[in-house]
């Protein structure tokens, strides 16, 4: 039988995490690029413990590349879909060079930060620019950008609130305050960023899908000096409900796209133990991990990236060879 040719190749982008409790401490080196303290790693590790001794990203990655490749060879057979990570394996310049061991010379790149900011989007691009800068051949990546309003994006994200709702008894979903969660960033670095803008653009098109709701955008998982990171903090949030005499809060993590050790442990159980030591009944919305919709969704951004002219001198993405 011959060998499939495939001629276009598309790149999923994600952060990265440890497969094993034995990676957490050299993933944590290399995301922070220095070593990290005993005590911090030790509570690290705890939490990788907690959540099953290892981060499930990679996992879900590999799951979602096949669930798109699937839905793009469909109609067409010349895509191969491939995971590359920031921060651990497959890093970004592996999976590029098996994407030149396998003839393809043309990649459409897609990262899971979906809200554009310098340290969201663009570390991806700066990860690709370094990888192709060491290639060991010739090869043109366009990059996706700004699918935070496509519209099965947004269907994708209302299905899974939904479910987030449907796990509350009938009589209270009415009470429910939703607290969209996403990532907390440093707002020096992001100033004139659209980064949160983004991400209530993208809320609001959710609302607009489920019909109005009582909701607050929260950030978590930052660092450093609290007071320079995006807020408020989810931790804040859920007192500030508690006071206000709400009891029934449903949090849906609309900054992230595949469960890892934010959701896993962040959410359902930091977060979770807060709430309900406060007496309030605590729900999550699952992630959009390999869902359907959200395939289809990831589908439907490439082929109209492509349609767009992908690697044509008109495109407003960015192009790079």
């Amino acid at each position: 039988m011959a060998q499939r040719q495939f001629s276009i190749g598309v790149l999923l982008m994600a952060f990265g995490g440890p497969t094993s409790a034995e990676e957490v401490e050299p993933f944590l080196q290399k995301v922070l690029g220095r070593g990290v303290p005993a005590q911090r790693l030790h509570e690290i590790k705890r939490r990788y413990q907690l959540i099953g001794g290892r981060s499930p990203l990679l996992e879900i990655t590999l799951q979602q590349a096949r669930g798109i490749e699937n839905s793009l060879n469909a109609h067409d057979t010349r895509f191969k879909v491939y995971v590359g990570m920031r921060h651990w394996h497959p890093f970004i310049g592996e999976s590029l060079e098996e994407i030149l061991k396998d003839g393809i010379h043309r990649v459409v790149a897609l990262s899971f930060a979906p809200y554009q900011s310098t340290m969201s989007t663009e570390p991806y691009v700066q990860a690709l620019r370094r990888a192709m800068a060491v290639s060991k051949g010739k090869i043109e990546v366009s990059v996706v950008k700004g699918w935070h309003t496509h519209p099965l994006f947004l269907q994708a994200l209302a299905e899974k609130l939904r479910e987030g709702f449907i796990q509350f008894p009938v009589a209270v979903r009415h009470r429910v305050h939703v607290i969209f969660s996403a990532h907390s960033l440093p707002k020096r670095a992001i100033a004139g960023d659209p980064y949160v803008e983004q991400i209530e653009t993208a809320i609001r098109g959710v609302i607009g899908i489920t019909g109005p709701l009582p909701w607050r955008l929260a950030f978590q998982s930052g660092g450093g000096n609290r007071g320079d990171w995006l807020g408020p903090e989810v931790s804040t949030v859920l007192r500030e409900l508690m006071i206000g005499g709400h009891r029934e809060v449903l949090i849906a993590p609309v900054g992230f796209m595949t469960d890892n050790v934010e959701t896993l442990y962040d959410i359902d159980i930091l977060y979770k133990q807060q709430a309900e030591s406060m007496g309030m009944s605590f729900r999550r919305s699952p992630c959009l991990n390999d869902s359907d919709t959200f395939i289809e969704a990831l589908s439907s951004i490439v082929h109209e990236h492509l349609a767009n002219g992908a690697w044509s001198a008109h495109n407003e993405m960015e192009v790079m060879s």
